[in-house]
């Protein structure tokens, strides 16, 4: 049984010019930054990201494609239509997180770049121009805040954010521009979409186990979940551990401990494609002999539905108030942070069903718990996502994989729903 990346990708089986080329071209994108644990490293905005993205370029001109970088360090790549008036945009990203896999990000970039060489070779011409888009910064390595490159893209971050930029090294926003030759002026000011985007697809691996279990190599995502996060306290009497007798105690680790274990209950109380995690916690005064007086807690949780939504956060609040009143304890709930989910529209999603069955594919719903560079074009311009089948539903791991054929299938279906869609 063999476990590497190199290993996997060796072991592929390659069906025709469409599998050869995404293998290859995998291959050697995963040469940039490959880390000694066989994963991936390429922070946003650094050297190894920009070599990715040039090594892209190279292809997108030999095939007669015209490139421009905007002020955020984005790349297009634009493929003529008949129509130049509006464009069809597909990509993703190329930058990963810190020992990440190979799959999240460079798939939908090379699939998004395959359907163009297809064209090519056909001597097609679409209905409107096709620009590939390499977003920059998607996994927000280099500032802690994702999605940089189509935010910036879609105007959707103001200077002030700026400010608040600081890379793992210390540099401002401003520093990191002048390496990229860029302003703040330009990355706020950039081209963005000043033409009509016609429709924006994404091929994204899974990151999950839905299309593994289902024996699909491909789905339709019907909505991209809105993301929460709650900030919760709990606070108790800290006392000391030996000499405080077991009742009447108000250990806020207790209570806290309970709403925890008992949180996965809420969001299945609301809707299939609603989850809540706690993955920060922290305990006051955090001393081996002490009862706990305080502890501070953050709930992510997410839906695909903004209704749904707003009655997760209200579950989540009723649920912590819940746990203190049937204890000696207080709570307080402050939401830090909401971003409204991204339902698909139910005509594009039709439209991709179509395409689904024309390419004898099951078309098989399925809602993405991540945030994509998609979520942000669907605020003013039509979307629709794929997911590729994730062995394992590993990510953001040197084990990430994903069949080259199941990536394949997802490249011709957008293909054809492309071809298709006016």
């Amino acid at each position: 049984m063999t476990h590497s990346f190199t290993d996997k990708m060796n072991e592929e089986v390659l069906e025709d010019k469409t599998t050869q080329r995404l293998h290859s071209r995998l291959l050697e994108i995963s040469e940039i930054g490959r880390t000694k644990d066989d994963g991936a490293n390429r922070m946003g905005y650094a050297d190894l990201e920009l070599k990715a993205k040039d090594k892209v370029v190279k292809w997108m001109k030999a095939i007669g494609m015209s490139v421009r970088v905007d002020g955020a360090g984005n790349v297009f790549g634009r493929y003529r239509g008949k129509d130049d008036s509006k464009v069809y945009m597909a990509g993703s990203h190329v930058d990963t997180v810190p020992n990440g896999g190979h799959f999240d990000g460079v798939a939908g970039v090379l699939t998004a770049l395959e359907i163009a060489e297809l064209w090519y070779e056909e001597a097609y011409i679409p209905e409107y121009s096709y620009e590939v888009v390499i977003f920059t910064d998607e996994e927000g390595s280099r500032f802690g805040s994702s999605l940089t490159g189509s935010r910036s893209f879609m105007r959707l971050i103001e200077d002030a954010e700026l400010d608040k930029f600081r890379d793992p090294d210390g540099l401002t926003a401003d520093q990191v521009f002048e390496n990229i030759e860029s302003t703040r002026e330009e990355f706020l000011n950039g081209e963005g979409p000043d033409y009509p985007i016609r429709v924006y697809g994404e091929i994204h691996i899974e990151q999950g186990k839905q299309l593994e279990q289902k024996g699909l190599s491909t789905g339709i995502v019907n909505g991209i979940a809105g993301t929460t996060r709650t900030h919760v306290v709990f606070t108790g009497t800290a006392g000391h551990a030996g000499s405080t007798p077991m009742t009447g105690r108000s250990d806020a680790l207790v209570a806290a401990s309970e709403f925890i274990s008992t949180l996965p209950g809420v969001p299945k109380s609301i809707s299939d494609s609603a989850v809540a995690t706690v993955g920060k916690i922290e305990v006051t005064p955090n001393g081996v002999n002490v009862i706990p007086g305080k502890v501070e807690l953050i709930v992510d949780a997410r839906d695909i539905d903004e209704t749904q939504q707003g009655q997760l956060i209200q579950a989540v609040r009723k649920h912590a108030e819940n746990i203190a009143e049937q204890s000696s304890v207080s709570v307080e709930t402050d939401m830090m942070t909401r971003v409204k989910p991204i339902p698909a529209a139910p005509e594009i999603i039709s439209k991709m069903e179509t395409s689904f069955k024309r390419n004898a594919h099951l078309p098989v719903h399925l809602p993405s718990g991540a945030g994509h560079d998609a979520m942000n074009i669907a605020r003013a311009h039509p979307m629709t996502m794929l997911f590729v089948r994730s062995i394992g539903g590993i990510s953001h791991n040197p084990a990430e994989f994903s069949h080259i054929s199941d990536i394949r299938d997802a490249a011709l279906i957008l293909k054809d729903f492309f071809e298709n869609y006016d």
